[in-house]
């Protein structure tokens, strides 16, 4: 299921490649097709925003709006209600530990303060550096809440095989 959303990203990369070239954006192009390339607010659940790259832990995953059981079957999902790479403010990704090594979040565990994240759009790409790494309550939810700042926090559960509580990584932007 991965490989296919793999696949699918690659796919709107190459389409997103062709209105491109038909309609640059140049201030002509609609907001909803210019917010719609970068994987903004025209988003549905389900619909592929992002590719997710965490080299330290060789770690490259799609990342679908929303997170039910049935987008974060195949991908991370984006919290909806929280803002979207690019956008200022606290951009929130969820996605499962998953028993197979390397697999989704499985190895989250592993990042450490100053480690880079990249997020990939179908035009853009994001780069991030971890600085704050916390594991948290269920219930907490000041994850999700607004950064002034533009952040991506991604969460998953944790300890492996118990999930008891929420291991927490937060990173903020960086210029290129």
């Amino acid at each position: 299921m991965k490989k296919s959303a793999i696949a699918e990203f690659k796919n709107m990369v190459v389409a997103s490649e062709a209105i491109l070239e038909e309609h640059p954006i140049d201030g002509t192009t609609s907001e909803l097709t210019e917010s719609a390339l970068q994987g903004g607010s025209a988003a549905v659940e389900g619909d592929i925003l992002y590719m997710l790259r965490i080299p330290c832990i060789d770690s490259e995953n799609p990342v679908r709006e929303g997170v039910s059981a049935g987008v974060l079957a195949d991908s991370l999902g984006h919290e909806p209600d929280t803002a979207y790479i690019g956008e200022g403010g606290n951009c929130v990704i969820a996605g499962h530990r998953n028993y197979s090594f390397g697999s989704f979040f499985n190895r989250l565990n592993e990042v450490k303060e100053g480690d880079m994240i990249y997020v990939d759009t179908a035009t853009d790409s994001y780069s991030y550096t971890v600085v704050e790494i916390k594991v948290v309550e269920p219930e907490d939810l000041s994850v999700l809440e607004p950064t002034d700042t533009e952040t991506l926090t991604l969460y998953t559960c944790t300890p492996l095989y118990l999930a008891t509580y929420r291991l927490v990584i937060i990173a903020n932007r960086i210029d290129d």
